[in-house]
């Protein structure tokens, strides 16, 4: 893959960078009559193929500002950096002294790699406990960063999986970790340290376009919605959630309250609980699906017997809600619903759980489709284009889910495409590779009933 100082955003994977919060207190940054500034910190990834988790226990990060070395983390956090497929994950708000800053140091321990045994069917998880080559990275910045009074900047924090992850020469993940990282430390305002993808109970509404959320990892904050934020159920709006609304939220940080101003809002669960992650079998192959291994991923609130890196079945019936993050149109219910599943698409499930004579079973209310990266190389030869950037490529998938999907992955573009780094789909052209990464959502083309990578970005990756 290209040079992992690409891999931001956008999901990071570009094209749309996710965080998902943590940490403890609320969302603002501690008062203090010095002068002091606000940092909170995100993390992506450049994953392995196969790889689908790995969680490292991040114990440290620090700033340094020329004689002092800052923490900008409040407590440990396990981070799966390969479940981010690119995503950012917001970790932590903090404030820090002004000053100039040059460097910052992680420090991580206990890891543990999760990859997809494809040679079984339905696929399975296994798991390998890493050993850590070095515990603590200290990365220079590219450039001194000064950091004023009231200002607030985001540390972007990239964790390399495919430089990181020590391979055999048959390819194969042996365990060793030698951890490479990536950081920059940019203004709030830089799309690179955006929020995307951000899950959290609602803890209650302050306002007609107010609501305070919790993350994960216990830190509330507020959120807070315009004329211009997208809501993707009109039958749900800010007014109606309840402690029992699960919602997914995109947008900034505001500079100035550190309240996040949602760009689009999104209702996964309106009974309290909600898992993410990735399908790994659809079944029956064809037709409605009436079952569906979820490899889980995210999970909210914790539930007894379903854990992270486990593998859950999903019975499905016909009557739950099919939608599309971020996009409220009829149309997608024709696009996605329980006949055009596949292995490889990432979902939020959002049900109701109900426990008879200490069974718990879980009642599937909502599927919703949700963004993901999948990067590699541009096949030559395979741009057709139909009207400006309008048409289709094909990929030599190396992301996280490309063992799931189809090799090489047909990914069609549209008009509203964006491509970072080239002049279009046009440019996709020539006798050699391109490495690039893409956004966009995984959907079942009903003509040939195999999966298709819809793009909201491309971007071509540094070699």
């Amino acid at each position: 893959m290209g040079n992992p100082k690409g891999i931001g955003v956008f999901l990071a994977f570009l094209a749309a960078v996710t965080l998902s919060s943590c940490g403890g207190g609320s969302g603002a940054s501690p008062s203090s009559t010095q002068s002091q500034a606000s940092i909170y910190t995100v993390g992506t990834d450049a994953p392995l193929p196969s790889v689908v988790s790995c969680e490292v226990t991040v114990s440290g990060i620090t700033l340094f500002n020329g004689t002092t070395n800052v923490s900008v983390l409040s407590q440990p956090q396990i981070v799966d950096f390969a479940q981010l497929s690119g995503l950012h994950q917001l970790l932590d708000l903090t404030a820090v002294p002004i000053g100039t800053y040059t460097s910052a140091t992680i420090t991580i321990a206990s890891p543990v790699i999760g990859f997809i045994d494809t040679s079984v069917s339905p696929p399975v998880i296994n798991t390998i406990n890493g050993t850590l080559s070095q515990s603590s990275v200290t990365v220079n910045f590219a450039n001194p960063v000064m950091v004023s009074d009231a200002d607030l900047f985001g540390l972007r924090m990239e964790f390399d999986l495919r430089r990181s992850l020590a391979t055999d020469g048959n390819g194969q993940v042996t365990g060793t970790v030698n951890p490479v990282f990536e950081l920059a430390l940019l203004n709030a305002t830089d799309s690179q340290v955006s929020i995307d993808d951000f899950h959290g109970g609602v803890v209650g509404v302050t306002g007609p376009n107010t609501f305070t959320m919790q993350g994960p990892h216990g830190r509330q904050w507020t959120v807070t919605t315009s004329d211009n934020t997208m809501l993707d159920d009109p039958n749900s709006p800010v007014s109606g959630f309840t402690t029992n609304t699960i919602v997914e939220v995109s947008g900034v940080l505001d500079p100035v309250t550190h309240s996040i101003d949602a760009s689009e809002l999104e209702v996964v669960s309106n009974d309290d609980f909600f898992m993410g992650g990735l399908f790994t079998s659809v079944r029956p192959a064809t037709g409605p699906a009436t079952q569906a291994d979820l490899y889980v991923r995210e999970l909210l609130p914790a539930v007894n017997g379903i854990a992270d890196g486990q593998i859950e079945t999903l019975n499905l019936n016909g009557s739950e809600r099919y939608m599309i993050e971020h996009i409220n149109l009829p149309l997608t219910t024709l696009l996605f619903n329980n006949s055009e599943l596949a292995a490889g698409q990432r979902v939020g499930i959002g049900g109701e759980l109900t426990s008879t004579n200490g069974t718990t079973t879980l009642t599937v209310h909502r599927v919703v489709l949700r963004r993901q990266g999948q990067a590699g190389g541009w096949v030559p030869g395979s741009t057709v284009i139909q009207n400006n950037n309008a048409g289709t490529f094909q990929l030599n998938d190396q992301w996280t889910a490309g063992v799931l999907l189809p090799q090489p992955l047909t990914v069609m573009t549209t008009n509203d495409t964006n491509f970072i780094n080239l002049s279009g789909l046009s440019a996709l052209q020539g006798a050699q590779p391109i490495s690039i990464r893409v956004v966009g959502f995984i959907l079942v083309n009903q003509a040939t009933g195999q999966a298709v990578m819809v793009a909201r970005s491309v971007e071509e990756l540094a070699s």
